[in-house]
């Protein structure tokens, strides 16, 4: 069991948004680094499995599973470095990889894997890889049991990221931490839709900034800097830099949101 580093407090949803804020504002750059080291490790640990799947394309399935496994172990070392900043404790850029080597974090870890390949086995994903033919991805879009398996995936990635962030920053076991969790399917069912309230204020981040960058556009339409590429070069840098504050941002907000899972934490609702 890890040491605790938050404690249960009555959160609404204003306070979760703005607790977030205040732990992008104060431990950014740190955090950015944490997060830049974790997905080249993500990306080389996907390397290394794409390149096993093409020796062995029969066990496509396996090779998905280790996949999310690998990303599932590494959020869960993020939650702890999120946590560990926030309270104080010193700087660790290798803080993330805690997760690598506790065991309870890889239990944790493997059941939303095996689930989510499963989902995406039964709704006729996994058949897309390597293809690229059009009419196929519209016959599986089209599919009602496509939108049902996403919507599924949504309810079992939540549930386990509050898991992860109940184990890796208020310090509870794997059991307390699942039976807490379990309340997501009674009185903290609001909770469980949560995570579509900060997508939705994500993406309206980014619509204002994708109409600020059209509207520098247009003001640069028959110049010749509009056709430098170096211009568009910039402009999409500017763009992929905002998925460090965003996932950090989101990231804290279910850390935060997810005291009010915690059993002692029953005088809490959800607050919109």
């Amino acid at each position: 069991m890890p040491e605790a580093l938050f404690s249960a407090a009555r959160l609404g949803v204003g306070q979760v948004f703005s607790g977030a804020g205040k732990i992008l504002r104060s431990h950014f750059w740190g955090l950015s680094l944490n997060l830049l080291l974790l997905g080249l490790a993500a990306l080389f640990g996907f390397a290394l499995l794409g390149l096993a799947a093409q020796q062995a394309s029969a066990l496509r399935l396996l090779w998905t599973m280790l996949e999310s496994l690998w990303t599932n172990v590494l959020l869960i070392g993020f939650f702890r470095a999120i946590a560990l900043a926030s309270a104080g404790r010193p700087y660790e850029a290798l803080a993330p990889f805690w997760s690598l080597r506790e065991r309870d974090a890889w239990l944790l870890a493997l059941p939303p894997a095996i689930i989510n390949v499963l989902l995406l086995q039964s709704s006729g994903y996994l058949a897309l890889q390597g293809h690229s033919d059009p009419a196929m991805a519209l016959a599986i879009l089209q599919r009602p049991v496509f939108w049902f398996t996403l919507f599924a995936s949504y309810l079992v990635g939540t549930f386990f990221q509050y898991i992860y962030a109940l184990y890796a920053a208020y310090g509870l076991g794997t059991r307390i931490a699942l039976s807490s969790a379990t309340r997501l399917l009674g009185d903290r069912l609001g909770w469980l839709f949560f995570p579509l309230l900060v997508g939705l204020v994500l993406a309206g981040a980014a619509l204002l900034l994708a109409m600020i960058f059209s509207a520098i556009a247009g003001l640069l339409i028959g110049t010749s800097i509009l056709h430098n590429p170096g211009f568009a070069g910039v402009f999409t840098l500017i763009f992929l830099l905002f998925l460090f504050p965003a996932f950090i941002w989101a990231s804290s907000c279910t850390l935060l949101a997810a005291a009010n899972l915690i059993r002692n934490s029953s005088d809490t609702r959800f607050v919109p």
